[in-house]
C-alpha cells in the first residue's frame, strides 16, 4: 500500500507521485516544515495546512493520496500560490527545518519525490483548480479548527497546527497514534 499524488486524472498524460507510506510521512514532514517557514499569505497557510492535515497517523495509512486539483487553490491568488509550493519544495530540498526532525531523511528516495511533485505543480494551470474545493473545506471545519482560528504554530516545531496538531509531533510518537520517537522512519 502507498499514496499517490497526481495531476488531473481527467488528462491523458496524467503523472502521478507514487510513494510508501513511510516515504508519505517524510514527504509530508518535510513540505510542512518548509511551507509552515515560509508561508506568508492566508491562502498559503491554507495550502500548508490542508497539506498537514495529510496525516497518516491520524486519518489512516495509504489513505492521504489525493490529485493537484483537488488542492484548495483560491483562483485569486493561484499563480502565487503555485509559486509558494515550488519554493517551498526548493526549501525542503535545502533542508529548511530538518534540524526539528528526529531522523536523516534518505534524500537519494525522498528529492526525486519532491522534483516530481514539482514537476506536477509547474504543469498545472488555473483552468485544472475546482474552486469549490476551498469553500467546501473551510466550510467543513469545527469554529476551533486551526484553519480559522489564526494559523496557531506548534510550541516545538514551529509549524502550523492542523485539526489533529502537529504533524511532526504525531509522526515522532508524540500522538497517540505516532510511532516511537528516536527511531529510524521505516521507508527510509
Amino acid at each position: 500500500m502507498g499514496n499517490t499524488i497526481g495531476s488531473d486524472p481527467l488528462t491523458p498524460d496524467y503523472k502521478c507521485v507514487h510513494m510508501s507510506n513511510g516515504l508519505t510521512d517524510v514527504f509530508f514532514n518535510v513540505l510542512v516544515l518548509s511551507g509552515s517557514a515560509l508561508a506568508q499569505s492566508v491562502e498559503q497557510k491554507q495550502l500548508i495546512v490542508w497539506l498537514a492535515e495529510h496525516d497518516q497517523s491520524r486519518v489512516g495509512r495509504g489513505t492521504v493520496g489525493f490529485d493537484l486539483c483537488d488542492m484548495p487553490w483560491d483562483p485569486a491568488t493561484f499563480a502565487e500560490d503555485k509559486g509558494f509550493l515550488i519554493q517551498a519544495i526548493s526549501a525542503a530540498k535545502e533542508r529548511l527545518g530538518w534540524e526539528k526532525l528526529d531522523y536523516q531523511p534518505n534524500e537519494d528516495i525522498l528529492f526525486p519525490c519532491l522534483d516530481l511533485f514539482a514537476e506536477l505543480l509547474s504543469g498545472m494551470d488555473a483552468s485544472k483548480i475546482q474552486p469549490e474545493a476551498l469553500k467546501e473545506w473551510l466550510a467543513a471545519a469545527e469554529p476551533d479548527d486551526p484553519v480559522l482560528c489564526g494559523f496557531p504554530r506548534c510550541s516545538k516545531h514551529q509549524i502550523l497546527l492542523t485539526v489533529f496538531g502537529c504533524h511532526i509531533c504525531n509522526d515522532q510518537g508524540v500522538g497517540r497514534f505516532g510511532r516511537a520517537a528516536g527511531v529510524r522512519h521505516p521507508a527510509l
